[in-house]
């Protein structure tokens, strides 16, 4: 609910969007981030809260975030391409996503596009000197990064503690005249919906902004940097629609957690389990399939990221790709692919996409003899026949790795003659435009 003037209002007028979420940033939000969060839910459309701080409060990091059931409230998904974790509540019914990263909001935020929501409680990163930190010195540089008509919500947490943030003016104009600041009134979220320890009534004065400058940064671009479906063609989707994003490693199943919980009731010098209850996944099929469709129906919003490549066959699929196979990562993953790599450009892989490790072969494990013996990965010297060994060690019909040997496709096409594995498709990444000209 919202006041103004003395008169109420059901509630507060948060902005609408067509085709895409909401986006809420809420800077320094140290665990006050689950009162922003609840705020969204309590709106009941689409959103997307973004946090940058110094020190984040990861909800899958010890002390784990839980409800009053000990139950996982956030389900955690990939990492995005910005930077950080994200996450999401999977019983809400529709796309929500909190998205965290460690790093200082005065840069970070430069980083988003024009927001929807600017959710703030905490303004010091923003005082840029020490004889300036009031309302009217802050607030109009930080509208400066909120869309036209767009909020900001200043929570009142503090304001006993700095009153000169709450000194607000009914109408302020930014530096540059092209900002405008509406105070329309105090909003009040009473009964907040999330059931999680720390959730708080929430007061706070809400602004309406009148912005003429241009968007800074394309959304979709920003939304496909946090959300790999996002980055991905209509017809990889295709393949992903009927499969459900698979659990974060490390972080176990509910079949796992429920038999280790009867391992307790059994024997309960062993403990309880330390993590709390999961989902059984971060999305429902329905509301996953949804999406999905919704995305290949409008494919205007995808940003898959482009490759250079060409195809042969020879006797199996062959894909070269010019570019840098961590740059590609998402599609590997849809496809299903084998990685097949050294053990740096391995973990580079793994770091960005950890799903891949399933089909990953690490061809020199650290405490392990090397898979392929006294191996030279390039050159003339290279080891012999060395795109068959890989392929003999394959976890999949699909295989990528990086140029090797002497990077030629005559021979290339002479080892795969005698190939008659299970492989079916070869992808292999060079960044010499000169590699597999020949």
């Amino acid at each position: 609910m919202m006041w103004k003037n003395g008169e109420f209002f059901c509630s507060v007028p948060i902005p609408k969007v067509e085709g895409r979420p909401l986006i809420v940033y809420h800077p320094a939000a140290d665990m006050n981030y689950i009162n922003s969060w609840s705020i969204m839910v309590e709106n009941d459309q689409p959103f997307i809260l973004f946090c940058d701080e110094l020190g984040p409060r990861f909800p899958d990091d010890m002390p784990f975030l839980e409800n009053s059931l000990r139950m996982e409230y956030f389900a955690r998904l990939a990492n995005p391409l910005i930077g950080g974790r994200a996450y999401r509540h999977p019983e809400l019914g529709y796309q929500n996503m909190l998205a965290m990263r460690q790093k200082d909001a005065r840069t970070g935020i430069k980083d988003l596009p024009l927001v929807d929501i600017l959710y703030v409680d905490w303004l010091e990163p923003f005082v840029e000197d020490r004889n300036k930190g009031s309302y009217s010195d802050i607030i109009p540089k930080l509208a400066t990064h909120v869309r036209d008509g767009g909020l900001i919500i200043l929570d009142k947490k503090h304001a006993k503690t700095v009153p000169e943030w709450f000194a607000y003016s009914q109408l302020i104009l930014s530096s540059k005249k092209d900002v405008c600041i509406e105070h329309i009134g105090r909003g009040e979220w009473l009964i907040p919906f999330v059931d999680l320890k720390g959730v708080r009534e929430v007061e706070a004065e809400v602004f309406r902004v009148k912005n003429l400058n241009e968007e800074k940064k394309d959304v979709n671009d920003f939304l496909a940097s946090l959300i790999h479906e996002r980055r991905l063609k209509p017809r990889e989707l295709m393949k992903i629609k009927n499969t459900l994003p698979a659990r974060w490693p490390g972080h176990p199943d509910k079949d796992a957690w429920l038999q280790r919980y009867m391992d307790y009731l059994d024997w309960p010098e062993i403990g309880e389990p330390y993590l709390p209850c999961p989902f059984s996944n971060s999305w429902s099929f329905r509301e996953y399939n949804e999406w999905v469709q919704s995305l290949i129906d409008n494919p205007e919003v995808l940003r898959p990221i482009p490759r250079k490549e060409r195809q042969y066959h020879f006797g199996i699929k062959v894909t070269l790709v010019n570019g840098d196979i961590t740059d590609h990562l998402d599609w590997l993953y849809v496809e299903q692919s084998s990685l097949i790599l050294r053990a740096k450009i391995l973990r580079a892989c793994l770091s960005k996409w950890c799903w891949l490790q399933n089909n990953s072969v690490d061809l020199q494990p650290k405490w392990d003899s090397p898979l392929i013996p006294k191996l030279k990965w390039s050159g003339q010297d290279s080891t012999q026949e060395l795109t068959l060994k890989l392929l003999e060690l394959a976890k999949s019909d699909v295989v990528a790795t990086i140029v090797h040997g002497n990077g030629s496709l005559k021979e290339l096409k002479k080892q795969l003659r005698k190939y008659n594995g299970d492989v079916k498709h070869l992808i292999i990444f060079h960044k010499d435009s000169g590699d597999y000209t020949d």
